[in-house]
This record gives structure tokens, sequence and C-alpha cells, in this order.
């Protein structure tokens, strides 16, 4: 994900999350460098300034607010429109 996040304040994701993980595992990477693990069953909290990975494949459900998370997915197509 992080390279999808290239060009946004820090390189982060700045909208904030809550959500589930149904399934898998994420690892998520703060600003500050600190990193979290949260595995199938946990419930999550990410504040704006993370990035997210996958080791594996990983079932999650999300919940942001509309504004912001509008701002990043515009930002992600936008990116992978100019490595088409």
């Amino acid at each position: 994900m992080a390279p999808l996040l290239e060009g946004l304040e820090n390189d982060h994701c700045q909208s904030p999350h809550w959500g589930y993980v149904v399934s898998g595992e994420l690892t998520v990477t703060y600003t500050d460098g600190s990193e979290e693990v949260d595995e199938g069953g946990d419930m999550f909290y990410w504040p704006p300034g993370h990035t997210i990975r996958a080791e594996e494949d990983t079932d999650f459900v999300l919940f942001s607010p509309q504004h912001e998370h509008g701002e990043v997915i515009d930002h992600i197509r936008n990116k992978m429109q100019e490595s088409a």
C-alpha cells in the first residue's frame, strides 16, 4: 500500500479508520515509526498518519469518514492510472 500513498502528507494515509479484521493479519505503521499488528477477531482504530501491509490474504471491514477517505481513494486512483 505504501507506494500508492506517496505524495500524501508524510506519504501516509490521512484518514482515520475504525474496523474489524475478519481473517488474516494487517501490520499498521505510523508516522512515528511504531507498528501494530491486527489479526482476525481484532477491532481497531487507525488515526490519520498510517500505512498498512498484509503478508497474506486478509478480510477486514473498514469504516471511515467519507470526505477524508475519499481524498485518499482519489489519490490512490491517480497513482494507479499514472503507473498503467
